[in-house]
């Protein structure tokens, strides 16, 4: 997405939200209603642009998981002790290395291309460095279907947004 289509000044643009925000509240109590606009109108475009990175970066981990490929998942997977996952039946892995193992190991069993997931009632948080997805995951992988409820948790890292907590857990109906 160009940033300069949203008319955010070359300031706004380096502005972090919550300045924008402070900035927001000192209008209003001044009340300067034009800056205060202006700010506002500042503070939900750079919130539009990191929701929909956040979005993009959602589609790329579904994207590498039903590839099935290792090297996918690598890509967008991020770094740190704090990257975790919670499969469905699991309980939490931490650190990068071992939450990619986990990966490795439930890849080793699918075939490429036969891990289907569709997405339900996809709800998206952003802030300039950090978002969540929740979501419904309609699952059919050849033998086994189902609905998991998973939370994904983005990071921006080097400029790039990566998954650093996913968390899926099967819903009260029965997986087949």
């Amino acid at each position: 997405m160009n940033c300069r289509s949203l008319s955010l000044d070359a300031e706004d643009l380096d502005t972090p939200i919550a300045d924008l925000e402070q900035a927001l509240k000192r209008a209003v109590s001044k009340e300067d209603f034009k800056s205060a606009a202006k700010l506002r109108d500042a503070i939900q475009q750079k919130q539009s642009i990191s929701k929909l990175a956040v979005e993009d970066a959602n589609r790329r981990f579904y994207d590498a998981f039903m590839s099935g490929r290792v090297e996918e998942m690598d890509k967008i997977v991020g770094e740190g002790e704090h990257v975790q996952v919670v499969h469905p039946g699991s309980s939490t892995i931490a650190g990068r290395a071992q939450v990619m193992d986990s990966w490795r190991a439930i890849m080793r069993n699918v075939r490429p291309g036969a891990f289907k997931v569709a997405l339900e009632d996809v709800r998206v948080y952003a802030r300039e460095d950090f978002g969540y997805v929740t979501c419904v995951e309609i699952i059919d992988a050849d033998d086994s279907a189902g609905r998991i409820i998973a939370t994904n948790v983005f990071e921006k890292q080097d400029g790039v947004w990566r998954i650093v907590q996913h968390h899926g857990s099967p819903t009260a109906g029965r997986f087949r």
